[in-house]
């Protein structure tokens, strides 16, 4: 891999014209950690780290240009490991699911929708998925050990 490979998602930010409605419910419905950032010039916003990735989410009016993308145009999926009673505990929130869980061979996954119609996919990953990270993460294909392997040649 060279240093321009794309390798890795280094954030996933939703943009809303009700970014506070929207932090509510992955806060108070899915239990993410969001918190309230504001750096720069951006106004108020909503992040934390799932996993290696942040996710955020934005006011609209920091990216006009993302007027053109329309609303509920993402689909995101989250891994958990236990599905059923994630779907169990969300419905118990008043959340309705589009599916209850079903096993597709690969994961088990259920699926709803946030306020703003995005698409979320809960996914309870099979075994060999794993493996395949662990394989992956041998191979030099983790991120930190990545960034490590970069420094290290730019600093020799």
């Amino acid at each position: 891999m060279s240093e321009t490979s794309l390798e890795f998602f280094s954030g996933v930010l939703l943009v809303s014209e009700n970014p506070e409605r929207l932090a509510t419910f992955y806060r108070d419905v899915l239990d993410l950690p969001l918190e309230e950032e504001r750096h720069g010039d951006t106004l108020p916003h909503w992040g934390c780290n799932v996993g290696d990735i942040h996710f955020a989410i934005h006011p609209i009016d920091d990216f006009p240009e993302d007027r053109k993308s329309g609303v509920g145009a993402v689909k995101l999926a989250f891994n958990v490991f236990d599905v059923r009673a994630l779907a169990a505990k969300l419905e118990a929130r008043g959340a309705e699911l589009l599916y209850p869980p079903k096993d597709t061979g690969f994961f088990v996954s259920a699926a709803i929708l946030d306020p703003d119609g995005n698409f979320i996919e809960l996914t309870e990953l099979v075994d060999e998925w794993f493996e395949m990270l662990e394989e992956r993460r041998k191979k030099g294909l983790d991120i930190v050990d990545r960034w490590k392997a970069v420094k290290s040649r730019s600093a020799g």
